[in-house]
């Protein structure tokens, strides 16, 4: 089952590409939420195996299905979507960490490496923010940096490689759109945040299957 859910999972998020190529709005209504969709069945066919971090990833798919559809909304609201992409990030990395091996000196150099990019990051996209929400946006947009930046660090701290993959697209994903959003449009942007964001959230998803 395995084998034909991935198939669907790559036809949705094909459709999805396709509606925003040919900038079909109403078909993302179909497709982004639908890909999401049948990746949460994905992660839930992993389960009762999958133990208790194969719950907290089926919970952070979840409140990322919802952040998408509002994300997607015609009036897109921004930092309700984030908040809920914020909690997933939560639950990602409480997952993560139950899978964790011993913290040496690969993981260090990963979260300093990791917090020189974030500030830079936030350093960058900061008058954006501004410009959009007000200083009062810089906290919510601050603390998402921290949260997913810990995110790829605990993925990290697992040494599975398909995990860390997914995790780092995801980390893409989002500074593509908050590079496109706050500081200038990027050509393609959309294709790229999302392609990045379906593969990951397909890697963290799989990464509950033994030996896959």
């Amino acid at each position: 089952m395995l084998g034909p859910l991935s198939v669907a999972i790559g036809l949705a998020g094909v459709g999805d590409l396709l509606a925003i190529w040919r900038g079909r709005r109403s078909l993302r209504y179909l497709f982004k939420p639908g890909t999401m969709f049948l990746i949460i069945a994905l992660a839930a066919m992993a389960l009762p195996s999958g133990g208790t971090s194969g719950y907290l990833v089926l919970a952070g798919l979840i409140c990322s299905v919802a952040g998408d559809i509002f994300l997607v909304l015609p009036r897109s609201r921004f930092l309700v979507g984030l908040a809920a992409f914020f909690v997933a990030h939560l639950l990602y990395i409480a997952a993560f960490a139950l899978d964790a091996v011993a913290f040496g000196l690969a993981d260090g150099l990963l979260a300093l490496a990791l917090l020189a990019v974030g500030l830079l990051f936030f350093g960058r996209v900061r008058p954006g923010v501004i410009r959009e929400g007000g200083r009062a946006m810089l906290w919510p947009v601050g603390l998402y940096v921290v949260a997913i930046s810990l995110m790829v660090l605990a993925a990290a701290s697992t040494r599975q490689p398909g995990l860390v993959a997914g995790a780092i697209l995801f980390f893409a994903s989002d500074a593509i759109l908050a590079w496109n959003r706050f500081v200038r449009p990027l050509p393609l942007a959309d294709l790229g945040v999302m392609s990045s964001y379906f593969a990951a959230q397909y890697l963290i998803a799989v990464s509950l299957y033994a030996g896959f």
